[in-house]
């Protein structure tokens, strides 16, 4: 085998191209972080792993042939990717405003927990060091010490802000 059969070999295996470069017969474009090679070396062959531009797991064999072989076996014994992809974008197209419900309501309960183990009166109330609604850093509508964004103690006032409405 040559190099141009094993590029036919490897089409015909359905091996993703972007996978192996055989320099003059199947050269990638962009190359990736890693990916398979065979190329001419030291009165030989070698084949080995290109990964973050470092040979990796390189042999070195007498003939194209037998450096034809054991990239080929290399790369049809990679596992085939995963399937059932199509469906589950499908089903998660088709659920998707439950999926976002049920994303809410775990937030929701996050909160209530965090609150709980804080001592903190959940959503809205005041929470030190707590970046959301209603909490004592940068939350709309909360108590902003130091701040310099939008949002008041409730009068227009800030303490220490420079930021609008901070009642100068």
């Amino acid at each position: 085998m040559d190099r141009r059969e094993l590029v036919r070999a490897l089409r015909a295996d359905r091996v993703p191209d972007a996978l192996y470069d055989i320099p003059g017969v199947h050269d990638i474009p962009v190359q990736p972080d890693a990916y398979y090679f065979l190329r001419p070396a030291r009165g030989g062959w070698e084949v080995g792993l290109r990964e973050r531009s470092r040979d990796r797991d390189t042999s070195w064999f007498g003939t194209e042939d037998a450096a034809c072989r054991e990239l080929r076996a290399k790369l049809t014994a990679l596992p085939p990717p995963p399937g059932g992809g199509r469906e589950r974008v499908e089903d998660v197209l088709a659920h998707g405003e439950e999926i976002r419900r049920s994303a809410w309501r775990d937030f929701e309960r996050a909160l209530r927990e965090r609150g709980a183990q804080d001592g903190g009166s959940g959503p809205g109330g005041k929470q030190d060091g707590v970046n959301g609604p209603g909490g004592s850093a940068n939350g709309p509508g909360g108590k902003q010490d130091g701040a310099s964004g939008p949002g008041a103690d409730g009068g227009g006032r800030r303490n220490g802000g420079d930021g609008p409405g901070a009642g100068r």
